[in-house]
């Protein structure tokens, strides 16, 4: 993202950053079984209308943006220039008086409607172009409540009335002022594996590819089904997609989607565990079960899962104090380890099985014999590959 100006081994300051970037630059989700497209992209939504006096009129259901576009949206936007000044400046300058109303083209580019704003009015005064008149020709059917405006334009609200036509003038002020940016973005998705790929992702499987992004060599826009506009995928989006092989379920990314991403494996890292700890006592236990348990399922593996498949990630065995330790061996590590054995993925009978957790257990280290029996070609090819993946994609 650029972010130079931190130091990136200060957890803390690391984090802080995160948060202050959250929902600007930064967007995060967790796949699901139950997300749809209509969630992740676009959908229809139901919407309370008001009168002017703040009364509900009704409810119409409107096309709400999911977090991919608006994640889209954001490598546009230009902190350099406040679009609430910009706004007001464009009602004073612009479209002050019916005499200097604007044709707004809508988002689809398929209608257009007029624009004006008389002095001191909370509403900017808007009509279809298309429509026919029955009133008095500064008669507006669709106003627009300015601050309600202001606040959808700096993505914190919504023109609950007219929302269409408040984007179009959103975008209208923008390309009036020159308000375009070119963010770096980033989206990530969680347990990307557990969500229904070709549900949530639509045509968007297309879109994610490098040259077809906006931009690129053969770039391509969709008509969103909703809303109706033409979308595209800016080349600045990154999405990075992290999920876990050790419960099995890679099968279930579409292969559509892996050609799409590039796979990158995050390995348990006894490293990481010996930066953790201050306290050298607890770090030298910890560093001893992780590499007694590391052994432990090299030699009693069997199948085509590897060691980087299975080894138990190197959180589990950072801790803060030594009871801590204990009840991440008790109730994370040895469920794990067990459901290994229980899946046939360690050939561990229940005499080890018993010895082993009973030593874990109290934070002390099993003696492992030395196996007799020569490895097979799999099973050495098995200790070099590499599954769990996180999956990043520019």
């Amino acid at each position: 993202m650029g972010v130079t100006d931190i130091d990136l081994t200060d957890h803390e300051t690391v984090i802080k950053r995160y948060k202050e970037l959250t929902g600007k630059r930064i967007f995060f989700t967790t796949f699901h079984q139950s997300l749809d497209y209509e969630d992740f992209v676009e959908g229809l939504k139901p919407r309370v209308r008001t009168n002017e006096q703040g009364e509900s009129v009704g409810v119409t259901y409107e096309p709400k943006d999911g977090i991919f576009k608006q994640a889209c949206q954001a490598v546009t936007e230009d902190e350099s220039k406040d679009i609430t000044e910009c706004i007001n400046d464009y009602l004073h300058h612009k479209i002050n008086g019916f005499e200097n109303k604007r044709v707004i083209p809508t988002i689809t580019g398929k209608s257009s409607f007029y624009a004006w704003w008389e002095e001191g009015n909370t509403t900017i005064k808007c009509r279809s172009t298309h429509s026919t008149i029955t009133h008095d020709e500064t008669h507006s059917p669709s106003p627009l409540n300015i601050e309600k405006v202001k606040l959808q334009a700096i993505g914190e609200g919504m023109e609950n009335n007219w929302p269409a036509y408040a984007k179009a003038f959103i975008e209208a002020v923008k390309e009036e002022y020159k308000i375009h940016g070119n963010n770096k973005v980033v989206l990530i998705i969680d347990e990307i594996n557990r969500g229904n790929v070709a549900k949530i992702f639509g045509e968007l499987i297309t879109l994610l590819e490098i040259d077809k992004r906006e931009g690129s060599e053969h770039p391509i826009q969709v008509t969103l089904p909703y809303s109706k506009e033409l979308f595209s995928v800016p080349k600045n989006l990154y999405i990075i997609g992290t999920m876990n092989t050790t419960d099995r379920s890679t099968g279930t990314i579409d292969y559509a989607l892996r050609r799409r991403f590039a796979f990158v494996t995050l390995k348990s890292d006894r490293s990481v565990i010996e930066k953790h700890y201050t306290e050298p006592t607890l770090k030298n236990q910890a560093l001893a079960l992780f590499n007694n348990i590391e052994e432990f399922i090299r030699k009693k593996q069997c199948g085509d899962l590897g060691i980087d498949d299975l080894m138990v990630g190197h959180s589990y065995f950072m801790s803060a104090s030594e009871e801590e330790l204990k009840d991440k061996m008790d109730y994370e590590v040895l469920p794990l380890i067990a459901e290994y054995i229980n899946d046939g993925i360690l050939n561990v009978s229940s005499k080890e099985k018993e010895t082993a957790f009973r030593a874990w257990r109290n934070l002390q280290l099993l003696r492992l014999k030395k196996s007799t029996k020569k490895r097979s070609k799999r099973e050495n090819e098995c200790d070099t590959a590499s599954r769990t993946w996180t999956i990043a994609c520019q």
